[in-house]
């Protein structure tokens, strides 16, 4: 999960790199990736509080206890899609 999660970050980087060229505006790359980034911090944030609330699996309205994809799981999901944006956000910074 991890490794589907941080490339799908490199995708939207790549996406948001080439509109940044294609428009020559290369403030899109800080807003659209440092926003993407920290939506996705806040994401894996709320899913790692969930996890510990709620434990791994289950929900509350549901007497179900399994589920095929744990919250922890989740949470390191949108850990590794914030990487390669924050990256970016953080380079352009640094550059410019």
């Amino acid at each position: 999960m991890i490794k589907k999660g941080f490339i799908a970050g490199i995708v939207t980087v790549g996406i948001v790199l080439a509109l940044a060229a294609f428009t020559e505006k290369w403030s899109y790359l800080y807003f659209v990736s440092g926003t993407m980034g920290a939506v996705s911090l806040v994401l894996a944030l709320a899913y790692l509080i969930d996890s510990i609330v709620l434990g791994s699996t289950g929900t509350f309205f549901s007497s179900k206890k399994t589920r095929k994809v744990s919250r922890v799981e989740d949470a390191k999901r949108f850990g590794a899609i914030a990487v390669p944006n924050i990256l970016a956000a953080l380079i352009y910074v640094a550059a410019g």
